[in-house]
């Protein structure tokens, strides 16, 4: 019965692949996406050869940029030992542009158009992989039984999703795919009963170990200290005196910036003195300008990254407020901050913690921050503090005027405990790779 479905559905999704390919020429976006995924049997043959250097090879299949930077930790510990070829799948085209613009040297490529036996059969047959990884999701039934058939498929970082849907149909289809795994890494405990009692997964195929996550953003922080060293320099070549506090308004939207700037009204004149960095959510001249204007009315100076890094030279005064007007920085802008105000919990979701988190910065944020493990961790542990109003906000902030040094160590032992998850998987995959 399974295998009549399997037919079934990869018909249905050739079917569908020939449709989007008539459609194509009508959407820019759409052939840009058939003709990056159009050359899969064309690579398999350069695959092979790569490969076949090596004695294994451990296959990621990652959605996007996000899933990535959770497999590095565990690519990283397979690449050192030399005996094994690391392939990384994507599903998504912004995950390969993310990788290709960060110089990776994985070797990288996007998933087939279609989830079937014989798209998927030009990959793993040059690939031969020992183990195949799925990151958190991606549960292509075709992905699935090809993988399974080439050797151990496991799933890393499994957790119970907030907006997974719960219908019966989609329990049943879920389970069965996710019966296809020799093992499954669940984050914790509660996620192992999760799967065991939703899905019906024996309890020998689940290991509680943690998530990756923490692994890659210690690691990271590790990786850029000198880029943290040349920020550092440079926020302080343009803060007002030479002994300021810093203060980073995170993945701010107009909310964040709104409610810090009353919260700053209600201590104008206050002492010490804090350098502002606002690094937005979305990156706009519109919500730039904005931000520029907001605080010239409160008579703040301010400046670009931009310009900063262009060699604009400041004036005596310096400025108060530094807007990030790049993506990609804000990890490393933390590391030269004391606080932040990490954005998004006060109108949606709360965005990364674990980024100032790993710095020991002092952390607040709004209240919907509950789709974040980490941050109810943190709140938990009192480390972290849910501010709602611009008077709760000021309050916060007021105690950091003299916040001592163990409060920053406390913090980061917080993320440090909750590391670990990639060498736990790594002691069991040892077993198929004869290291």
């Amino acid at each position: 019965m399974h295998s009549f479905l399997l037919h079934t559905y990869a018909l249905l999704f050739t079917l569908v692949a020939m449709i989007l390919r008539l459609l194509a020429p009508l959407n820019r976006r759409l052939a840009a996406q058939l003709k990056a995924r159009s050359g899969v049997a064309q690579l398999a043959p350069s695959l092979a050869q790569e490969r076949a250097r090596f004695r294994h090879c451990v296959v990621f299949f990652c959605s996007s940029a996000g899933e990535f930077e959770q497999a590095k930790p565990l690519i990283a510990r397979l690449t050192t030992s030399g005996s094994v070829f690391v392939h990384v799948i994507f599903f998504s085209q912004s995950g390969l542009a993310f990788a290709q613009a960060r110089n990776e040297t994985i070797s990288c490529c996007l998933s087939p158009l279609t989830d079937t036996a014989s798209a998927w059969g030009w990959l793993f047959s040059a690939l031969r992989p020992t183990i195949t990884c799925v990151v958190r999701h991606e549960l292509w039934p075709g992905f699935l039984t090809a993988a399974r058939r080439f050797g151990h498929l496991y799933l890393i970082d499994a957790s119970c999703s907030q907006g997974e849907r719960r219908g019966a149909q989609k329990r049943r289809l879920r389970s069965y795919l996710l019966r296809m795994f020799h093992g499954i890494y669940t984050v914790n405990p509660s996620d192992s009963a999760y799967f065991r009692s939703t899905y019906g997964i024996a309890a020998e195929r689940l290991s509680c170990v943690g998530d990756s996550k923490y692994d890659r953003v210690i690691e990271r922080a590790k990786e850029r200290t000198s880029q943290i060293t040349e920020y550092r320099a440079l926020l302080a070549l343009w803060s007002p005196k030479p002994e300021v506090k810093r203060l980073v308004l995170g993945s701010a939207y107009a909310e964040e910036v709104s409610l810090w700037l009353a919260a700053r009204a209600l201590r104008q004149a206050e002492d010490p003195l804090w350098q502002i960095v606002i690094a937005p959510h979305h990156v706009t001249a519109e919500f730039l300008d904005d931000i520029e204007h907001s605080c010239q009315k409160q008579g703040l100076s301010t400046v670009r990254m931009s310009a900063m890094q262009q060699g604009l030279t400041p004036g005596p005064q310096g400025a108060m407020v530094v807007l990030i007007d790049s993506m990609g920085i804000l990890s490393e802008v933390y590391g030269t901050a004391t606080a932040a105000l990490v954005g998004g919990a006060l109108h949606h979701q709360v965005h990364n913690v674990l980024e100032p988190a790993c710095h020991g910065l002092a952390l607040a944020f709004g209240p919907a921050y509950k789709n974040s493990q980490e941050a109810i961790h943190l709140v938990d542990l009192g480390l972290a503090t849910v501010v709602t109003t611009a008077a709760d906000l000021a309050a916060w902030w007021r105690q950091l005027d003299h916040q001592s040094h163990s409060m920053s160590q406390n913090v980061q032992a917080a993320v440090v405990g909750l590391a670990g998850a990639s060498d736990r998987i790594m002691t069991t995959w040892r077993a198929h790779l004869g290291s």
